[in-house]
């Protein structure tokens, strides 16, 4: 099974959990978003996503109670297969973590959601070994943060809410003042997000141009 990588995403943008399978040095934080605003962009016409093909990778959708499970396979790979594996990997998920675990209101480590990664495993017909040679090639080509930092976290809130104040990061994300600013200070670096001032003095945050085109 040539298995690249997976995703399992809130409608939201937010990462839940994420694994390579391969070595790549593509952006997952932009990724996610992206696949993410497929989805969104399909849905406002009525319609689901089930795969984006091109002459080497597929993207496999599975939609399932507000969550999207995406792989990223081989074009060789039977696009029906890995779907009825995702649709599998949406079963374990619900075993494991039940339905209401996102909608309690209360605050998750998404460190809880590895322990979905030996299902995957096995129903994608992997090794430990691979398991933990991902895990590997993700450690050695990540980025600066990772899916459960609060940069990641700031990220998929801006993308969501389009404009959002400083007030409304601290509220919603519950971040310290200092965690805020530094995030801040990181995405703007990285020319992902984009301050500007409002009449009254105050400011907002929301995707740089260069982003925005993704979404």
């Amino acid at each position: 099974m040539s298995l690249y990588q997976i995703w399992i995403l809130q409608e939201s943008g937010t990462c839940l959990f994420h694994r390579k399978y391969c070595h790549t040095k593509n952006d997952e934080n932009l990724i996610s978003g992206f696949l993410s605003a497929v989805h969104s962009f399909v849905g406002s016409f009525g319609a689901q996503i089930k795969w984006i093909e091109t002459d080497q990778i597929r993207f496999v959708f599975q939609i399932n109670d507000g969550l999207i499970f995406v792989a990223c396979t081989s074009s060789d790979e039977r696009a029906q297969l890995t779907y009825k594996r995702l649709s599998r990997v949406s079963e374990q998920f619900t075993i494991l973590f039940g339905k209401d675990i996102l909608s309690s209101g209360d605050p998750i480590p998404l460190d809880v959601f590895k322990s979905i990664a030996p299902s995957i495993n096995r129903i994608f017909g992997l090794s430990e070994c691979s398991g933990e040679s991902a895990i590997q090639a993700s450690s050695d080509n990540s980025l600066d943060f990772s899916f459960a930092s609060p940069e990641a976290r700031l990220m998929s809130f801006i993308r969501y809410r389009r404009k959002v104040s400083i007030n409304e990061i601290l509220r919603s994300l519950r971040l310290s003042d200092d965690e805020a600013i530094k995030a801040i200070n990181q995405l703007e670096q990285k020319k992902m997000i984009l301050r500007t001032e409002n009449p009254d003095g105050t400011e907002q945050f929301g995707l740089s141009p260069v982003i925005k085109r993704f979404f």
